[in-house]
């Protein structure tokens, strides 16, 4: 773990967080609303004093300007939409100005309605994007730069800097962070200690972290060091950071699979060492193809995401102690780096409600209640940085060493998985990769490589 990190942990966190509501369902107020009339409940033709109960309704209904509605389209789950309907109708019992109207949709056919809101130009104000896609649509002039509001409104310092890249495009902001987590390490302290290794909970090396999940694996007991399942694919393509260590550019449609020290480091280490030769870690790419993961108690270490830690705790309740572990530091290419996995919110290009818009994004921002009343963790550092937050834990909740995620966060880097990038990962990338874990005797790792590249630059330059 950087020094220079924990200098800054002292003081509090770097971060990322998910929004969650005070848990209105979808059928609340928040679904529509309405201009009330004012002044209809004065007195009647026959002159007719107005009733105590009109007089009430005009006290709350009248506003001293006009109400502004906003539209805001949004994914999820019909528990994850309707903590956002919560989250909306917070903010509209508390602005009598502005009202926003929430658009839930299942994710699976979001992309599509976002297309075909773009197609009709009736996309809505708000409009919810993740760091992985959010620039397909800003560079087609969706969604409007915001960075002149952000800076006007003093939110640039309250996000740390990889987040805001991660929302840029061409050098502006197009979003600003709705909820943001990292991938993780975990660690069984029980089989640690049987291993008689020191239980890491500051910094510690790769090779430290190699020789650890050797230790711990025991064939006889079907137990394992590390579990790395689909993050043996994801995480590789970017561990030591981004630039000349990344496998492509996106930007510019171009592999850098080949002659790619960082990366063919990885797969050495994680495929051809702890998977093949040592026997440290399961040969799949899913937990599924062996039944159960970390919560099994049969693995040492496992790469996991910050949204299992709930189910992890959940499952494993008393049966072992565990709690999260610094990711590794290599000597030449720095400490691991997870990809960054945040929704974020952008408003439409073509909206005349973007001053309104805005007004929401930043509410949620702010708000220290909405903040740190979700699954993840708050994208505000003023928040995250607060030492009391780093104690602040569910009743009943597994209480680990939160600051470890938010380590994590700080150091991750923006990915994409949209369009020909998701083409490349899931049909070159992925594919060629399983190769070399399940029927290594048919390729080896400079080969998958070459491939990766060959591959990789075909899709690529169809797309010039």
């Amino acid at each position: 773990m950087k020094k220079k990190w924990i200098a800054i942990m002292m003081a509090g966190m770097m971060t990322a967080s998910l929004l969650a509501g005070c848990g209105n369902s979808a059928g609340g107020s928040s679904q529509e609303t309405e201009k009330e009339q004012t002044d209809e409940s004065r007195e009647d033709e026959s002159g007719q004093d107005e009733t105590a109960e009109a007089q009430e309704e005009e006290s709350e209904s009248q506003t001293d300007g006009e109400v502004t509605t906003i539209e805001y389209t949004f994914w999820g789950n019909q528990s994850e939409i309707d903590t956002i309907m919560g989250t909306i109708d917070a903010f509209n019992a508390t602005h009598t100005d502005i009202q926003v109207k929430g658009i839930g949709m299942d994710s699976s056919v979001y992309l599509q309605k976002l297309s075909a809101y773009a197609s009709s130009n009736t996309l809505p104000d708000i409009v919810q994007v993740a760091v992985d896609y959010g620039d397909e649509y800003t560079k087609k002039g969706m969604f409007a730069p915001l960075d002149e509001m952000i800076e006007g409104a003093g939110l640039k310092e309250l996000v740390s800097d990889n987040l805001w890249e991660g929302l840029s495009y061409e050098g502006q902001i197009y979003a600003v962070p709705l909820q943001a987590s990292a991938q993780l390490m975990v660690g069984n302290k029980e089989l640690f200690e049987a291993a008689g290794v020191e239980f890491p909970t500051d910094s510690w090396t790769e090779e430290e972290f190699r020789e650890a999940a050797i230790k711990m694996t025991d064939p006889e007991k079907k137990q394992y060091g590390v579990m790395f399942a689909d993050s043996v694919v994801d995480w590789a393509r970017a561990l030591y950071g981004n630039g000349e260590n990344q496998i492509y550019d996106w930007d510019t449609k171009t592999m850098n699979a080949t002659g790619n020290e960082a990366v063919k480091h990885v797969w050495d280490l994680w495929i051809n060492d702890l998977m093949l030769t040592e026997k440290a870690a399961p040969t799949v790419l899913s937990t599924k193809d062996i039944g159960g993961g970390f919560e099994t108690g049969k693995y040492g270490m496992a790469l996991i995401g910050f949204w299992d830690i709930a189910e992890i705790h959940k499952v494993v309740q008393d049966s072992f102690e565990w709690d999260l572990i610094p990711l590794p530091e290599n000597s030449e290419y720095g400490q691991w780096r997870t990809r960054i996995f945040a929704n974020a919110l952008s408003v439409s290009a073509n909206s005349d409600k973007k001053e309104a818009a805005f007004e929401y994004i930043k509410w949620t921002l702010e708000n220290r209640d909405i903040q740190t009343s979700s699954v993840s963790l708050p994208v505000n550092k003023n928040i995250s940085e607060d030492p009391v937050f780093l104690e602040e834990f569910a009743d009943g909740a597994k209480h680990y060493n939160k600051w470890l995620a938010l380590d994590a966060l700080a150091n991750g880097v923006a990915w994409r998985n949209t369009g020909v990038v998701a083409e490349i990962n899931n049909n070159v990338i992925k594919t060629e990769v399983e190769r070399l874990i399940l029927k290594p005797e048919s390729t080896d790792l400079d080969t998958v490589l070459e491939n990766i590249q060959t591959e990789g630059q075909k899709l690529f330059d169809a797309e010039k």
